[in-house]
């Protein structure tokens, strides 16, 4: 290990009072410190290691799998963000990919979050590891058909807090109001609904996304973020696209 790692462990001094029906009974714990380290661990022969090493290895070899190219580094940040461009549009595509609801309307945006992005992804070789760097969490994608109102909220949101990832429209807006609004290519409509992919810790108002709250409808498609970010990076390498992304002015802030 390349740092120590602390654990305590509890060193258990029981007394025993005996009732009449034999039954003993905690008196008193004892706790004390060990520090584990590369000094102490047992030898690399030892038992546990050659229980583990197995698994450890299939789990590197899993995490190793390359599965496509960037021809930059995607970087994370506010308003917009090469990183938060890329993950937004393909978490769009692969939910649009897998969504067939009853009235046959994909969803028109994808709305994430920034801190939900917890690693950026290099210049190179893209890793599955990498992707769980990225998207650690177990979180799955789920598709709200919003009213208007909602729908404005939403990027009325997202231009007074400076920024979000999210795919499927434009924006612009000055001191915190929104002056102009696309989305997918037209106009804003108030009297519309939409359809916005995001995901469940999302859509039950997390981060502060209450304009999530009663939506019309909610369509559950039991895939996961990171898996839908890991089968677009395997769609584009097998069709022999590289990744090559920037900021696009989806968003304009003033």
């Amino acid at each position: 290990m390349s740092s120590p790692i602390k654990s305590s462990i509890f060193l258990l001094s029981v007394c025993c009072i005996l009732s009449c029906n034999t039954t003993p009974k905690l008196k008193s714990v004892e706790k004390s410190m060990i520090e584990l380290n590369t000094q102490n661990l047992p030898v690399a022969d030892s038992v546990f290691e050659k229980t583990i090493n197995p698994y450890k290895m299939e789990m590197d070899k899993t995490m190793n799998q390359v599965l496509v190219f960037s021809e930059v580094q995607l970087l994370k940040g506010l308003p917009e963000s090469s990183l938060g461009n890329f993950v937004s549009d393909a978490v769009l595509k692969k939910t649009n990919d897998l969504y067939f609801p009853a009235d046959s309307l994909k969803a028109n945006v994808c709305l994430l979050n920034n801190g939900g992005l917890r690693a950026q992804l290099p210049k190179g070789n893209i890793t599955k590891g990498n992707v769980f760097e990225l998207m650690p969490f177990e979180n799955s994608i789920l598709v709200l058909t919003l009213s208007g109102e909602k729908t404005k909220q939403l990027f009325e949101y997202i231009v007074g807090s400076g920024g979000a990832p999210f795919a499927g429209a434009t924006v612009k807006g000055k001191s915190k109001k929104i002056i102009e609004l696309k989305i997918n290519g037209e106009n804003f409509n108030e009297n519309k609904t939409y359809k916005v992919a995001t995901s469940d810790y999302l859509a039950s108002g997390g981060d502060k996304y209450n304009f999530f709250a009663d939506p019309i409808k909610i369509d559950t498609l039991n895939y996961k973020l990171r898996d839908a970010i890991i089968d677009y990076m395997i769609d584009e390498n097998k069709k022999g696209n590289k990744i090559n992304v920037d900021k696009d002015g989806r968003i304009k802030l003033e």
